[in-house]
């Protein structure tokens, strides 16, 4: 028989023929498919990891300049505060000096109010404060201060005004009058707590 073999009396039907040679599995998959599949998860993962993030450290990666306005761009307010900061260098004292902006400087940048302000630095800068610092060679207005006047008349002076001497009295002595010993530190301002502090040390130095 050439198709079917007779066995036991039963029909048996030939066993298929297998070739030693393994089959090639193509793939099935484009790669195209494959890269544009890839490239939606790592999308998805992206947005995933961003909607978990907590705000403040989202908040924390944007550059400064996007959460605050710059000062080139910022203007003063009509009732903007000027606070300025000021250090005496003779006596070692600070005081502090609130005042409403200047009607001419409000609605200005920190450009013109540097300008308008050139003898202090600015140390903070924003719509309703400015403040601003300076150190002085002046006594602070806690003080009373011996010095001469332009024509060498010894004279009392007191800051008055936070930055500016005022002229309290003037005395009858002139500085070339007194011993060569105390004129430099006189000519440079001596300052004393009171006026009868003063007198009683011009007193002794007189003498």
């Amino acid at each position: 028989m050439n198709d079917i073999d007779r066995f036991d009396g039963q029909y048996r039907r030939p066993k298929p023929h297998f070739s030693d040679e393994k089959a090639e599995i193509r793939p099935t998959v484009d790669r195209r498919q494959l890269l544009t599949g890839s490239a939606m998860l790592v999308g998805m993962a992206l947005l995933l990891f961003t909607a978990l993030m907590p705000k403040s450290t989202v908040d924390d990666a944007l550059p400064e300049t996007a959460q605050v306005r710059s000062d080139s761009q910022m203007t003063t307010a009509a009732d903007c505060q000027i606070i300025q900061h000021m250090s005496y260098a003779p006596c070692g004292h600070d005081l502090t000096r609130r005042q409403v902006i200047p009607t001419e400087l409000a609605g200005q940048n920190r450009e013109v109010i540097s300008a308008a302000y050139d003898t202090w630095r600015i140390t903070s800068f924003a719509s309703a404060e400015v403040v601003m610092e300076q150190t002085l060679s002046l006594y602070c207005p806690e003080h009373v201060v011996l010095m001469p006047d332009e024509g060498g008349l010894l004279c009392v002076f007191q800051n008055k005004y936070g930055d500016a001497m005022a002229l309290v009295k003037e005395l009858d002595l002139l500085l070339t009058e007194l011993p060569d010993s105390v004129q430099q530190t006189v000519r440079q301002g001596k300052g004393f707590a009171t006026i009868e502090e003063l007198e009683k040390w011009l007193e002794g130095a007189d003498s």
